[in-house]
């Protein structure tokens, strides 16, 4: 048996919808009991694994006897506690799974056969049938995916015909918008039927909400209105506050697009809407947690230059006040200190002035230099990147750039004189700005992270930063289209 299932996810990615959750009581049932029939696979063992925040997880063992039956329970244990409703996996090995839907009743039986359907003379294809039984919520989804595979099979059959132009435009429109209609009332009842239970929420969560065409408006305000509409709306079918949504396979992928495909990337406005998503999933510890959890890390994981200012804000208003309780005070602790090495160089912000001293012990002021731009560079000559950084900026890109109105600032952070000097002489550094800090009187430390070097950071005429922690080649690229493309336009 190959992958059997046919994902509603192929339908929409889209987080779900959640009623009010129901706990376990004390006079509740908390045994769970998954009876599980594979003919084929006699004195086999299959795996029952779950999802959670986009990852699957092992949960339970059963060994099938010599009839290809067994069990997934915990009538056996000592601690009974159900199962989290939410969409698990029996599976067998990464290539031969399904996916089955747990909710509220986790007393019933799945049964998997292998049939033969014929194609034509001679030609046979074995699919896989699943018939699930005792159990409302569970056979619900699984109709669900037997109507889903059986729609998408009829759209498949529609489109060949009209590639084939065996049917014509008008006619294949209206037979797709029928098979579109058919899904959307079978949808409509299935959750309106089914209301307050998982399997409700989990189909709901799968639509995605529909933008109004607003004709209405002129065409230079239709398009921004649409998608500020599509954008506020875009969770009206889910609760983000409801833990039911973390045990769905498309969780992640529902916050990833809204943040990717409905959100500016400009750091402002990711802030915004990242704080919106944390404070809409308050109410619930695990959902508060989760969504703080991942806004924080789309910020630190982010390869964009200028989103740490996103990690920043989201460990400044949740780690650093006290409100992500959960998170260990060592890791706050190591997070407060990378905090601080990026809190004073954002992007767009305003530069610290630097006051360093020459080899003359002259001070000298970063906000006295008159070129456009200036990169601010801090290094020292036992670093190793810095020995093979150093001499580039100079010959492939200072020399390239002085006369057009760029300048290094060329910060020594060691305390080693002749160590310096001796640098400078061997790689032909003395007509950029050299300076360093004997004295440690800059505090260069707290306004720039040295803490690695080299360390780079591009400065425009008003002395914000534009650029940092980027190589030579995009340092390149930058002053060209700064010093020479602007100004020949």
């Amino acid at each position: 048996m190959k992958r059997l299932i046919f994902s509603i996810i192929a339908i929409s990615l889209a987080l779900s919808s959640f009623a009010a959750k129901r706990g376990n009581t004390d006079t509740e049932e908390k045994t769970y009991n998954i009876l599980v029939n594979i003919p084929e696979m006699k004195n086999d063992t299959v795996y029952l694994g779950f999802y959670y925040n986009g990852k699957t997880y092992s949960k339970d063992t059963a060994i099938l006897n010599n009839k290809g039956t067994g069990a997934f329970t915990n009538k056996d244990k000592k601690k009974k506690e159900k199962l989290k409703e939410g969409i698990y996996m029996i599976y067998f090995n990464s290539d031969k799974f399904f996916d089955v839907l747990i909710g509220n009743d986790q007393d019933f039986k799945i049964s998997i056969f292998d049939t033969n359907v014929k194609l034509k003379e001679g030609e046979k294809k074995k699919e896989t049938e699943i018939k699930v039984q005792d159990a409302i919520e569970s056979m619900k989804f699984q109709g669900l995916i037997n109507f889903m595979t059986e729609k998408r099979e009829e759209q498949k059959v529609l489109s060949k015909r009209y590639k084939d132009k065996q049917i014509d435009s008008t006619s294949y429109m209206e037979q797709s918008k029928k098979l579109n209609d058919e899904v959307t009332s079978f949808q409509e009842n299935e959750i309106k039927t089914t209301e307050g239970t998982f399997y409700s929420a989990f189909l709901k969560g799968t639509i995605p909400v529909e933008t109004p065409e607003m004709k209405e408006m002129p065409d230079s305000s239709r398009q921004m209105a649409r998608y500020h509409y599509a954008k506020n709306h875009y969770f009206d079918n889910v609760s983000l506050n409801n833990p039911w949504f973390l045990h769905t396979p498309y969780f992640p992928n529902k916050v990833d697009t809204y943040i990717s495909k409905y959100v500016i990337q400009h750091p402002d406005s990711i802030i915004a809407s990242a704080v919106d998503l944390i404070e809409r999933s308050k109410g619930n510890d695990e959902t508060f947690q989760t969504m703080t959890s991942k806004m924080i890390n789309y910020g630190l994981q982010s390869k964009i230059m200028g989103m740490d200012k996103v990690w920043l804000a989201i460990a400044d208003k949740y780690y650093f006040s006290g409100q992500a309780t959960w998170a260990d005070s060592s890791w706050v602790e190591d997070l407060r200190k990378e905090a601080d090495k990026i809190r004073y160089n954002l992007i767009g912000m305003q530069a610290h002035n630097l006051m360093a001293r020459d080899s003359n012990d002259n001070v000298v002021q970063l906000r006295d230099l008159p070129q456009d731009l200036v990169l601010v560079y801090f290094y020292e000559p036992s670093c190793g990147h810095c020995k093979k950084t150093t001499p580039v900026l100079h010959d492939s890109v200072y020399v390239k750039y002085k006369d057009l109105g760029f300048e290094v600032f060329a910060f020594y952070t060691q305390t080693d004189k002749a160590e310096w000097q001796e640098f400078l002489k061997k790689h032909n550094l003395m007509d950029w700005t050299n300076v360093w800090d004997p004295h440690r009187e800059s505090w260069f430390w707290k306004y720039y992270d040295a803490s690695s070097t080299p360390g780079i950071y591009l400065l425009d005429k008003d002395r914000k930063f534009i650029a940092k922690k980027i190589d030579m080649n995009t340092l390149d690229m930058i002053l060209n289209e700064e010093l020479i493309k602007r100004k020949k336009k």
